[in-house]
This record gives C-alpha cells, sequence and structure tokens, in this order.
C-alpha cells in the first residue's frame, strides 16, 4: 500500500510560502514621508501654477511672433518648429531662476511638461491667427 504523503501543492506548504513572502515584504517596506506643512503645500502650489503659466504665455507669445514675422512663408513648418522649441527651452531654462522656481532640481519629465505647454500653446496660437 502506498503512503499518503503531503502533495507539493497543499494548504500548508502554500501558507508557509505566503508567510514568507509576507515577512519579505515586511522587510522591504519603506517608511512613509512626512506630511508636508501647510507652507510647504503652498509653495509647491504657486511654483506648480508658475510652471504652467510661464510656458503657455510663452507659446502664445512664439504663436504671435510666428504669424507676425511671417515665419511660415520663409522657412518650413517642421524648422520653425525646431526653433521655438530650442528658444522656450532656453528661455526657460534661464529665467525660472528669476521666478524662484528650482530649475535645477527639474527632471526629464518636468522639461516634457513645461515644453509640451509652450509647443501646445504656440501651435494653438499660429493655428487661429492663420485661420
Amino acid at each position: 500500500m502506498a503512503k499518503k504523503g503531503k502533495k507539493a501543492g497543499s494548504k500548508e506548504d502554500q501558507g508557509l510560502m505566503a508567510q514568507a513572502v509576507n515577512q519579505g515584504q515586511r522587510a522591504t517596506k519603506t517608511p512613509k514621508a512626512k506630511p508636508k506643512s501647510a507652507e510647504e503645500r503652498r509653495k509647491d502650489r504657486i511654483d506648480g501654477i508658475k510652471k504652467t503659466v510661464f510656458p503657455a504665455v510663452l507659446g502664445v507669445l512664439a504663436g504671435f511672433v510666428c504669424y507676425y514675422g511671417k515665419a511660415d512663408s520663409l522657412f518650413p513648418w517642421h524648422f520653425v518648429l525646431l526653433v521655438v522649441i530650442l528658444v522656450t527651452f532656453l528661455i526657460q531654462r534661464y529665467t525660472y531662476s528669476l521666478l524662484k522656481i528650482d530649475a535645477v532640481g527639474f527632471q526629464t519629465k518636468d522639461w516634457f511638461y513645461v515644453e509640451f505647454m509652450a509647443i501646445d500653446l504656440w501651435l494653438v496660437t499660429w493655428t487661429l491667427l492663420l485661420n
């Protein structure tokens, strides 16, 4: 008669494995960041508004410059796009310190965000003026 042994997938084994996994998760949990004070939240919100409004204004200004400068008749649109990206990036890079925003701490996603705002509003403004 064959011995009845535990199967590899028995409930006891699954319980032991789950317990080991849970212990490993507890060891790797990071402590939560301490909550920000009201003043820090207010400063972050104001910085966020500045990071949104400034590129938007740059984009609108670039749209007007392209329309009144007749950029579409002098250069192909993709060249104008590259110039606008370069100019708005350089302007933002060197003027954020004047707006008391830490541009050195910007990550790649932050730069993509502000450039998207500038380019998007440039295209919208230029298109509306051309029509």
